[in-house]
C-alpha cells in the first residue's frame, strides 16, 4: 500500500485546479448544448471562484529565491 502525504497547501491546489476546470467544463457544455443562462453563470462563477482561491493558495508559497544570496531582495 501506497502512502501519499498532503498538506493542506497541495489539497488547496488540487481543489482550486478542480474548480477552475469544472467552471470551465459547465460553462463550454452549457453553451454548447444551449442550456439556459443560469448555468452558465453557475460555471462562470465556479471557475471565477477557483481562479481566487487558486490566486491566494499561490500567494502564500514561500519564495523559493529569499536566502539564496542573504539579501532576499529582487536583483535584475
Amino acid at each position: 500500500m501506497v502512502t501519499v502525504r498532503m498538506n493542506r497547501t497541495t489539497v488547496a491546489l488540487a481543489a482550486a485546479f478542480g474548480a477552475v476546470v469544472l467552471g470551465l467544463a459547465i460553462l463550454l457544455v452549457s453553451e454548447a448544448v444551449g442550456a439556459s443562462e443560469s448555468f452558465v453563470v453557475v460555471g462562470g462563477i465556479v471557475a471565477l471562484a477557483g481562479v481566487g482561491v487558486l490566486t491566494g493558495v499561490v500567494m502564500r508559497l514561500p519564495d523559493p529565491n529569499e536566502g539564496e544570496h542573504g539579501s532576499g531582495g529582487d536583483h535584475a
